[in-house]
């Protein structure tokens, strides 16, 4: 970024100074309306500031308004390393979009009758915080390639850092749905094969209601403190300490882990009641997330260094500690969404396997009654008939209740 002190004038009369031999101003014009000439080859005062070298030849008319200005933050400058790995980025994110849009319809079809307790939307939300977030990283990388092109930091670099802080939250959203989802649908699996094997008013049941209030409390506060701001002081490039490591990015960043534990408390609580094995998908888009998180305690606690906020950052810091890890969290989503199959399908595949296996119980049964009906009570044979009977109509009522 160009500096900004007070250019030396040269003065070429009277009441006439040039700035660099070739634009000339009025000088009482200037100061009558709080104009300074900087060396950065910017005019301005309080409310405007224009290009004033080489080809940009702003003209100061007598009421005090400039005609024929280019405004300092235009992008007048050649695409440097952080726009095109913006652009890079960008374009990984918009791939990411399709490919959760695919998945969205995969996974949100309905192939059997909406359960009350399991709503089709249930299933849905990873994949709706996934496409947005895709989407935010994706207008983030865009904003990028004016950051370098503008001649001095303006709305660029405030939307690229707007919507980057932005991804935080909701890349955690969409990491929570997707571990609460996979419990869900647990949950789901134990009560197809017995609608009484888990009691609704347990511990369990209370864990599973409480935990996505105390995540989404801080999830909120995460967008809340880093975004809810006025973002115009990054502008000024010079006071970064009042800006990147203020206290309301601290505290974003450290209630993000708080918001990643309980998305890893709630992995362990589904593992745990439900008796399976955390999917893979689990750990890895975690350990992406910790990366993310951790690059925005380093920035927050002021490494001004790599922060995204500085335009002057390395971007490999900027691009890998920040933007590879969502990247590397939305792959990972949309690739397990791709290899596994719509729960509906599961559940049915799983119904026709049970029936296969109480069809062949049921020939081994008649085949041991002919071999020894001698030995059996009939009566006894019709009562576990009848009973069996009454157990099947049960749990059919009560899906259809469901």
């Amino acid at each position: 970024m160009p500096t900004s002190e007070p250019w030396h004038l040269l003065h070429t009369n009277s009441t006439h100074v040039s700035f660099d031999g070739i634009t000339t101003f009025n000088e009482s014009l200037l100061n009558e309306f709080d104009y300074t000439i900087y060396s950065n080859g910017t005019l301005s005062n309080s409310s405007r500031c224009v290009l004033a070298f080489g080809i940009y030849k702003p003209v100061v008319l007598y009421n005090g308004t400039i005609f024929n200005g280019t405004k300092c933050d235009s992008p007048v400058d050649p695409i440097g390393a952080r726009g095109a790995l913006g652009i890079v980025s960008a374009v990984l994110f918009a791939a990411l979009i399709m490919w959760g849009l695919v998945n969205l319809r995969k996974h949100g079809q309905s192939h059997l009758p909406v359960e009350k307790q399991f709503r089709l939307v249930s299933r849905r939300w990873p994949w709706y915080w996934a496409i947005f977030t895709a989407t935010i990283g994706c207008i983030s990388g865009f904003m990028a390639i004016d950051v370098d092109r503008d001649y001095l930091p303006g709305t660029a670099i405030i939307l690229q850092c707007v919507f980057y802080y932005v991804s935080l939250p909701t890349v955690l959203a969409a990491a929570w749905e997707m571990t609460r989802h996979w419990g869900s649908f647990e949950e789901r699996k134990i009560l197809d094969e017995d609608p009484f094997a888990l009691k609704q008013d347990d511990k369990r049941s209370k864990i599973e209601f409480y935990i996505p209030l105390v995540f989404y409390l801080f999830a909120f506060l995460t967008f809340f403190l880093s975004v809810l701001r006025v973002w115009t002081p990054i502008t000024k490039q010079h006071i970064h300490t009042h800006t990147a490591a203020d206290e309301r990015f601290q505290a974003s960043s450290i209630l993000a882990v708080f918001a990643a534990l309980t998305i890893l408390t709630s992995a362990f609580v589904s593992s745990h009641y439900y008796r399976t094995p955390i999917p893979y998908k689990i750990p890895i888009v975690w350990s992406f997330l910790i990366v993310r998180i951790a690059y925005g305690i380093a920035c927050a606690f002021d490494q001004w260094e790599i922060n995204l906020i500085n335009i002057h950052a390395n971007p490999a810091w900027v691009y890998g500690l920040g933007y590879v890890p969502m990247v590397g969290m939305l792959l990972t989503m949309c690739v397990a969404g791709w290899r596994e199959e719509n729960e509906d399908v599961v559940l049915i595949r799983r119904r026709r396997e049970k029936e296969v296996r109480e069809d062949m119980e049921m020939k081994e049964r008649r085949k041991s009654e002919k071999q020894g009906a001698g030995d059996l009570d009939p009566k006894k044979e019709l009562d576990k008939a009848i009973e069996e009977k009454e157990r099947l109509a049960r749990e059919e009522i009560y899906r259809m209740m469901a």
